[in-house]
């Protein structure tokens, strides 16, 4: 039910679009917006899904050579004399080797439970398709569930506040749109370049961690930096100076979507601090995990517009405290 609703919320735009541009009544501008959404399902399962499977299958394939090739190296950092005689002098041996043996542990979990991962997405999967039939329901009575819905909120609460709260949801709504929908424009583009850039430097699993970039890019200020950080891991032990290279590389891509395809795209339509923003997404993070990081900036978004009331309505109290 909720994949349903969601899946509803993404396309309706689509819909709209598509009704207002090739002036057809709404049925067919649904009908539109599905073929579309097979159409892209269809590329994405014959292009995509499979090489990003075969990608992480042989990185999960790889995690115990990884694992040697970083014992490898803390063996020959061990081996120069000044650093193995720090190390004795300080007691540090127990707790390295007591490190070394957690990640090997979490490896060993991790491939043990692959087979319980495709399961797991497998089941998703069902949940997606499901979610598809009853999204096509739900757009079709979209007006009638929107009217539905405003009678029992007049029912429920007085009419000033039930006016005040469906105007909240409209632009809640706005700041969603306007962040989510330019934010993915923005993230697919990034992914774009992201695919060439890592192709040019023979990045291992390009296509795998152009995805990764695209998908984390979504996520203000925290994301890339995650997307750097696991294409750095993908090549560092294929090669240290490919780790470093494709990490050089997502990081001039990361600064210039920060310093300009960001802003052009995105521009003060937020309008939030950074900070706000930073905070938002830790408490949604924790909270509600990706989806509370990714709505953290059209939540503060929303929460600015009525602050911003709120000191409008109360100036003279304003006034006062400044005086203090």
């Amino acid at each position: 039910m909720v994949y349903g609703f969601i899946i509803a919320y993404i396309l309706n735009p689509l819909v709209k679009v598509i009704k207002k541009r090739m002036k057809v009544k709404e049925g067919m501008a649904i009908l539109s917006s599905y073929l579309l959404l097979i159409v892209l399902i269809i590329v994405i399962s014959i292009f995509l899904i499979p090489n990003m499977i075969n990608s992480a299958i042989d990185i999960t394939s790889n995690i115990p050579l990884y694992i040697k090739e970083a014992q490898g190296w803390i063996d020959g950092i061990l081996n120069i004399n000044s650093i193995h005689e720090i190390i004795n002098n300080t007691d540090a041996m127990n707790s390295l080797n007591e490190l070394i043996a957690q990640f090997g542990t979490m490896a060993i979990t991790l491939l043990e439970g692959a087979i319980g991962y495709i399961f797991v997405f497998s089941s998703q999967l069902v949940k997606l398709f499901l979610g598809l039939l009853i999204s096509i329901y739900v757009l079709i009575d979209k007006d009638r569930i929107i009217r539905e819905s405003k009678k029992i909120v007049f029912l429920v609460f007085k009419e000033k506040r039930a006016k005040k709260l469906i105007e909240s949801v409209r632009i809640y709504h706005r700041m969603i749109g306007e962040y989510i929908g330019i934010k993915a424009i923005d993230s697919s583009i990034i992914a774009v370049m992201a695919l060439i850039l890592l192709t040019i430097v023979k990045s291992e699993y390009s296509f795998l961690l152009a995805i990764i970039v695209g998908v984390t890019n979504m996520i203000p200020y925290f994301g890339p930096f995650i997307g750097e950080i696991i294409g750095f891991l993908f090549n560092v032990f294929v090669s240290p100076t490919k780790g470093i290279v494709v990490f050089l590389v997502l990081l001039a891509l990361q600064l210039f979507d920060g310093w300009y395809l960001d802003p052009k795209l995105i521009g003060d339509k937020v309008g939030v601090r950074p900070l706000y923003i930073i905070i938002a997404v830790l408490i949604g993070g924790g909270f509600f995990g990706a989806i509370g990081m990714l709505l953290a900036s059209p939540t503060v978004a929303t929460l600015k517009i009525y602050y911003e009331r709120l000191m409008k309505k109360n100036q003279e109290i304003i006034k006062n405290a400044e005086k203090i």
